[in-house]
């Protein structure tokens, strides 16, 4: 009978321990949540974002009704490309609504308009993951 005892004792000890170890893991972020390894994370995490020819293009078209927003443009030398670092003194702006309607995996994106491009920006890493030319 002491045996049995003992046994259950161990079995609630190791079960209990268990049950701590997953009550304090973190909850692992949604899938396209900043940080977590979804859609939307470019060169944080190796994945680049696939946008297809029409939701570049309602990309561009919300974003250039939408200009007036662009209150800061960037430098005249600035000079965007896939992967290069933007300067934090580069103004970002959230995509408009329309935007999103077709293109649900830049949700996560920021953008600014250089030289006529909507550049789309990873905002966790300030780096460039795509850019639309029209």
């Amino acid at each position: 009978m002491t045996n049995a005892v003992r046994l259950g004792t161990l079995a609630l000890a190791v079960l209990g321990t268990v049950g701590v170890a997953i009550a304090q893991a973190p909850n692992p972020a949604p899938r396209g949540a900043p940080g977590s390894p979804g859609l939307n994370q470019g060169a944080n995490t190796g994945e680049k974002v696939q946008l297809s020819a029409a939701q570049k293009t309602a990309i561009f078209i919300a974003v250039s009704k939408d200009k007036s927003k662009v209150a800061s443009p960037p430098p005249a030398n600035f000079r965007a490309s896939i992967g290069a670092q933007v300067p934090a003194s580069i103004e970002l702006y959230a995509l408009p609504p329309d935007a999103l309607a077709s293109a649900q995996a830049a949700s996560n994106l920021r953008y600014t308009m250089a030289n006529n491009e909507v550049v789309l920006v990873d905002p966790l890493n300030l780096r460039v993951v795509d850019i639309i030319r029209q």
